[in-house]
């Protein structure tokens, strides 16, 4: 049983609260502003912390920067002190009101920047801030994100995610408590995380290098700029199937329906149905820009909420289709391109300098590291055909996602579905 946060089934540790350090007020002033790394175990740390005090019942920690403490590798544990009767999401929207200070030394409201969080973890921290504590992600949900779990995946018990958080941030000279297994790349570090949270992006990068030509010539000239694939488009519909799969699991995410293509509209709109993993029955969605609705239930198609598979693939189709996002993705990509008939592009571009879908700052959620490898089939009017991509980055399970288009046709205006009641 589960409400709130609140559940059965593990034991507080004494460390939780009898840890040695600093507090994060005390290593950010010395050395400011965590990064990288030490913010992703810091984030991971933490939450599980308040997750396994939430499984064993206590909420209400207060927690702040001063109540936060730092170990010498990394470990993070609350200071005892007085809690209060709030709920679970309560602590949830201090967790990350302190991830934000861990970031940017200062708390939301008092001068943080939140545009300097790496986008993902910037999403992730507006989910935890909702107005509506009901819709916040409980703290086993955030360890699962952190982790990097994906929706389609088997989904692991609390058990099993807090020792898996916990052979994550344990300190390097400290044995595993238990047998070595892969550990998902950080969720904001992955190539893609498709299915689990609502993960939006931050950080803005301009096209890069040269426009790349469809003539045959890597990085060539002449012929069609397969980059202003916006214009090959024009505004028109298509037909297309996008499936998302791992290629070390069999889990795998299927959309497939038309999607419409204005390029003075804000967003490419959608009418489609999306069956995740082993769903029995696809379900279907509507993105009509930033207004989604899935199975009848209306969504912030920008924000998706972090529970459902279905809503947060919405938006992720629509970031690994729009022929925005391939024009981006060529622009990134510069002379990074070769073509041997003028109609098949082959690249890679990193995952930073993509310029992202409709009002997103970044491509899909990818972080900095890592290549996207594509290959882009277009027709003779340079309009895409089939696009594939790979994404992979440090220690992650490789993914591919590949989309293919047909009829190419007149535009077909897609109002978007009605919501139930």
């Amino acid at each position: 049983m589960e409400f709130q946060g609140w559940s059965d089934g593990l034991a507080l540790r004494p460390r939780d609260y009898l840890g040695k350090g600093d507090t994060l007020a005390a290593v950010v002033r010395t050395a400011g502003p965590l990064t990288g790394e030490a913010l992703y175990l810091f984030a991971l740390g933490s939450a599980t912390t308040m997750a396994r005090l939430h499984l064993g019942g206590i909420a209400g920690l207060r927690l702040n920067p001063g109540s936060i403490i730092v170990g010498r590798h990394g470990q993070v544990t609350f200071a005892p002190g007085p809690r209060d009767s709030l709920f679970p999401a309560h602590d949830v929207k201090d967790w990350a009101d302190t991830v934000v200070f861990a970031a940017t030394g200062h708390r939301p409201g008092d001068g943080a920047d939140l545009d300097k969080l790496l986008p993902a973890l910037r999403a992730v921290i507006d989910e935890c801030r909702r107005a509506d504590a009901a819709a916040r992600p409980s703290a086993v949900d955030l360890v699962r994100v952190l982790l990097g779990h994906s929706g389609t995946a088997r989904r692991a018990s609390a058990h099993d995610l807090l020792l898996e958080a916990e052979r994550r941030t344990r300190p390097p000279q400290e044995p595993a408590p238990y047998e070595e297994h892969v550990v998902a790349v950080p969720f904001w570090r992955r190539p893609a995380y498709l299915t689990g949270i609502a993960i939006g992006i931050a950080l803005v990068a301009g096209a890069a290098g040269a426009v790349v030509m469809i003539s045959g010539q890597a990085g060539g000239t002449g012929g069609t700029g397969a980059s202003d694939v916006v214009s090959a488009v024009g505004r028109r519909t298509a037909t297309f199937r996008q499936v998302i799969r791992e290629t070390r699991t069999t889990g795998q995410t299927v959309a497939e329906g038309r999607l419409s293509f204005d390029p003075g509209a804000p967003a490419t709109s959608y009418d489609m149905r999306i069956s995740c993993g082993n769903d029995p029955q696809p379900t279907p969605v509507s993105l009509v820009g930033s207004r989604g609705v899935a199975g009848g239930t209306a969504f912030d198609a920008d924000r998706p909420p972090v529970e459902s598979c279905v809503q947060w693939t919405a938006r992720t189709v629509r970031e690994l289709s729009s022929p925005r996002t391939i024009k981006g993705l060529l622009d990134a990509a510069g002379t990074d391109v070769t073509s041997a008939n003028g109609r098949t592009l082959t690249g890679s571009a990193l995952a930073h300098r993509v310029r992202g879908e409709e009002g997103q700052s970044t491509y899909a959620g990818l972080p900095a590291e890592g290549p996207v490898r594509f290959t882009l089939q277009v027709d003779g009017q340079g309009r895409p055909v089939r696009l594939e991509l790979r994404l992979a980055g440090r220690g992650s399970t490789p993914q591919i996602v590949e989309t293919v288009y047909r009829d190419w046709r007149a535009f077909e205006a897609i109002k978007g579905m009605t919501t139930n009641g």
